[in-house]
């Protein structure tokens, strides 16, 4: 028979709830990108035991608690009764007991649901949601998930991993022919309104910076920085060998780009004055994406 292997942490680490670091709980992320508390953790976050799961499995039993109980809880409680709950690795490679991040969100809110109902029976299960009424509290803005992947580290992974997906749609890996991206009536629109001489293909160096500043910035946040890598200044000219949008993908980055560039052109059109603009864009568009950049 083949051995089913255990789900194993890939990052853990300890959430410190309270300002004394008298609440505190491990926190794991495992392998198969569950985020899981440790049972043994969230037993004694909560001030019962942690030797075992009879304490919570004993409290959750109670008859005055049920009506509070969640489904996902009451299908926990059940495995838990019949001795069924699984087995995680940590990163270590010690055995623990997970307890699943969105069971404890749904344990808090069952203890102060009956709480606000003045429903609890016991000395002990006021205590129990009082601590449970100042874990959830410590959550709600971020909700749990975010807590756990920072206190874990794994939220620098998963930034990572997002952005390299982003990249992944907008930056082609191969040169992309070149092709006319920038309509005239951009520029014809930018000099207008900065009242400035148009001339044609020559252009003031700043123009880079505002097209940076209004088109490439508005572009998810890393791609502008992936285009300068991937496109970096020649050191003897201080210029660029391509056009930026030459890195872009035809069905994602390319046509991202076609639509800012238009809305942006229509906005233009729109004002008198580069101030004018100005505000009109940023009512519009909101703040960038990218951060501030150097000239295009």
């Amino acid at each position: 028979m083949e051995k089913v292997k255990l789900p194993r942490a890939t990052h853990s680490g300890t959430w410190t709830i309270d300002e004394d670091g008298a609440i505190s709980v491990q926190c794991y992320v495992m392998d198969n990108g569950e985020r899981v508390l440790s049972l043994r953790g969230a037993s004694r976050a909560m001030g019962l035991s942690e030797k075992s799961s009879a304490t919570l499995v004993r409290n959750l039993s109670a008859n005055w608690i049920g009506p509070y109980l969640s489904e996902p809880l009451r299908d926990w409680l059940t495995r838990a009764i019949r001795n069924e709950l699984p087995d995680y690795i940590s990163d270590k490679g010690t055995k623990f007991t997970p307890f699943e991040a969105s069971l404890f969100v749904d344990l808090c809110k069952a203890y102060v649901d009956a709480m606000h109902d003045n429903a609890l029976k016991t000395a002990t299960s006021q205590q129990v949601a009082e601590r449970l009424y100042l874990i959830m509290t410590a959550f709600a803005k971020t909700g749990l998930i975010a807590v756990i992947d920072e206190v874990t580290g794994y939220q620098d992974d998963r930034d990572r991993q997002e952005l390299q997906k982003i990249l992944s749609h907008y930056i082609s890996e191969e040169l992309m022919p070149w092709t006319k991206r920038f309509p005239d009536e951009f520029y014809k629109q930018m000099f207008r309104l900065k009242g400035w001489d148009y001339r044609g293909k020559a252009k003031p160096s700043y123009a880079g910076t505002l097209t940076n500043e209004y088109i490439y910035q508005y572009l998810p946040d890393g791609v502008l920085a992936e285009l300068r890598q991937k496109n970096p200044r020649d050191n003897s000219t201080k210029k660029r060998r391509y056009r930026h949008h030459q890195f872009l993908t035809v069905d994602t980055g390319a046509k991202h780009l076609d639509n800012q560039l238009q809305q942006t052109i229509a906005l233009m059109k729109a004002s008198d004055n580069w101030e004018e603009f100005d505000r009109l864009f940023k009512r519009a568009m909101g703040e960038p994406c990218q951060e501030k950049l150097d000239n295009f």
